[in-house]
């Protein structure tokens, strides 16, 4: 049977044809709204035997807006090929049992994570949870820096990818729009760094050019991690899995998902316990050095900023969870940026 293009034509038939089990009856509930811009969700709760009680099914977003970004950035492909050829060999992080993933159209379906509960990026983090995402991303990147097989997923952009210079592309679209919504709110001389900083982003990410690479989440923040009663955390949302300096998910998760005043008390805390992480796992001192981790986390921000202006142009501001994510996001990172004076480290 063809796989579903929409969350709501989910069928017995077909999940019975995934699962090589018969399935008699299917309840469908859509998740995840506002949460993910990329992709369509829903909890499928299954009526037969030897099979499981629920599962999750992901399809790609019916958002004509998102389905161009998505597909020009090939956040399904990366997805899909990350559960094909990476999440076999994954030891250091916990992620969902993929049960299925397929193509034409590119469908996932995967384990349900209940009763760990999800985070929620708009509330924020506890201090515990933080520092229990913090060491997840620390033995990520450890377990995958510098591995050679990297390179031979050709399927997995790097940061010289032309996706990243899709922002100096979308901004002038893109940032009027942002303005009109943000620019009242917002310290100026950030606004005005991220004008400055557009023209500069090719020839600044080959500034990091001799860092190492890892496995990088690439969209490390609180709504894709679900957190059980013993603490541990569940990464879940691969779409934008690349190859990118360890500081890349560093930047998203405490830039954007921590609010500000929990950012200010404990940022130094979180980047010692990440170096710590790294060099207990055997990355070298250079790269898991404090004040090398602090300049790629303080030069990301801004570019996380100025990104901003191309995230704009796929926010559906009839959905108020969708809105209310976008405004955290927008307001830490730039409360991030301007406190860590983003712009005079790059001399802007």
């Amino acid at each position: 049977m063809a796989a579903p293009c929409d969350v709501r034509d989910i069928s017995a038939g077909w999940l019975g044809e995934v699962l090589g089990s018969r399935v008699d009856d299917v309840d469908i509930e859509v998740i995840g709204a506002g949460v993910g811009f990329m992709g369509q969700l829903a909890r499928v709760r299954l009526v037969s035997r030897d099979v499981p009680a629920s599962l999750i099914v992901k399809i790609p977003s019916a958002d004509p807006g998102a389905q161009m970004i998505g597909g020009m950035m090939r956040v399904w492909e990366r997805e899909h090929r990350f559960y094909t050829d990476i999440a076999p060999n994954m030891r250091s992080v916990s992620i969902p049992h993929c049960i299925h993933s397929g193509v034409d159209p590119f469908v996932l379906v995967l384990e349900d994570l209940a009763p760990a509960r999800a985070g929620d990026q708009v509330e924020g983090p506890t201090q515990s949870q933080a520092r229990a995402v913090i060491d997840a991303a620390a033995a990520l990147h450890a377990e995958w820096m510098n591995r050679p097989e990297l390179a031979t997923y050709d399927w997995m952009p790097d940061l010289n990818d032309p996706s990243t210079g899709m922002v100096a592309q979308l901004f002038p679209a893109g940032w009027p729009v942002f303005l009109a919504r943000y620019a009242d709110s917002l310290p100026e001389r950030v606004l005005r760094w991220c004008e400055a900083f557009v023209p500069r982003i090719v020839d600044w990410v080959h500034t990091y050019d001799d860092w190492p690479t890892t496995l990088i989440h690439g969209d490390f923040r609180l709504d894709n991690m679900f957190f059980d009663d013993r603490g541990g955390v569940t990464l879940i949302d691969w779409q934008l899995a690349m190859r990118a300096p360890s500081t890349t998910d560093l930047v998203y998760f405490i830039g954007t998902n921590l609010p500000t005043d929990t950012r200010r008390v404990m940022t130094e805390e979180l980047i010692s316990r990440y170096c710590d992480g790294l060099r207990s796992r055997g990355v070298s001192a250079e790269w898991a050095d404090r004040s090398r981790i602090r300049k790629g986390l303080t030069e990301g921000v801004l570019f996380y900023c100025t990104s901003f202006a191309a995230s704009i142009l796929t926010l559906d501001q009839a959905n108020e969870r969708g809105a209310a994510l976008m405004d955290s996001l927008v307001r830490r990172a730039f409360s991030a940026a301007d406190d860590l004076d983003a712009g005079g480290l790059l001399g802007l």
